[in-house]
């Protein structure tokens, strides 16, 4: 046998020394569902505006901050949200933030003004942003070899179809909550779909153990906040 095609079989193998867990697999589906979820809600909020400031009665520009202050947020948790869960414990904060998510959800399809909506929307953003670094982590954790390629291939395909879908699925969910308030139902949506990641992501996830680096530079933390924010808010604002 020659020294590529041993190479070519071992490709997919786990490292020597690393036990798959069994229940990877199903892991993975728990953060792909959490993932499409918080990047479809980018998108798929776009084609409820129109309804959204008929509704609420608010203006143009207050009902532009529905999709800007929820990439915004997302925008900002990002770079906490990786190291918290470095520190911490990536599966507690993935489910404690799409738990958040969930919660902030439902408080957007309740929302009786558009100031409401839009601190709820907010809210939902920097649940999505801590979610996001802990999927990227938790497949680099779960995976190995060849498996860890084919994983964050699904990974990606989700990312391209939640960004694809959003306008597509928005247009559906109006369509069949017809009436005034139907564009509530694109944040409702979330609600099961989220309540069941929850608990299966209890049952599956892999705890993690925490860095030897316990420290969080908060400082630091909030000079990037404040940097990303002021480079963002001027664009967001345009």
């Amino acid at each position: 046998m020659t020294a590529s095609a041993a190479g070519g079989r071992n490709q997919g193998a786990p490292e020597a020394g690393h036990e798959p867990d069994p229940r990877r697999w199903r892991a993975l589906w728990v953060t792909l569902v959490a993932g499409f979820m918080s990047l479809l809600d980018v998108s798929i909020v776009v084609v409820a505006l129109p309804s959204v400031q008929r509704g609420l009665h608010a203006s143009p520009a207050q009902v532009q901050w529905v999709v800007s202050g929820y990439a915004l947020a997302f925008a900002l948790a990002l770079v906490t949200a990786g190291r918290l869960g470095d520190a911490l414990d990536r599966r507690r904060i993935f489910l404690l933030a799409l738990s958040g998510f969930v919660l902030f959800s439902a408080a957007c399809g309740a929302a009786p003004s558009i100031t409401l909506l839009i601190l709820a929307r907010l809210a939902q953003g920097l649940a999505a942003g801590f979610m996001a670094p802990q999927n990227s982590a938790l497949i680099q954790q779960m995976f190995r070899g060849g498996e860890r390629g084919r994983a964050f291939g699904f990974f990606g395909a989700t990312v391209g179809i939640s960004s694809a879908v959003g306008p597509l699925a928005g247009g559906v969910i109006l369509a069949l909550a017809s009436g005034a308030e139907g564009w509530r139902w694109i944040f409702y949506v979330n609600v099961p779909i989220g309540i069941l990641a929850v608990l299966l992501g209890r049952r599956l996830l892999p705890r993690t153990r925490p860095s030897g680096r316990q420290h969080v530079d908060l400082p630091g933390v909030l000079l990037l906040g404040l940097g990303v924010l002021a480079l963002m808010y001027p664009l967001v604002q345009a």
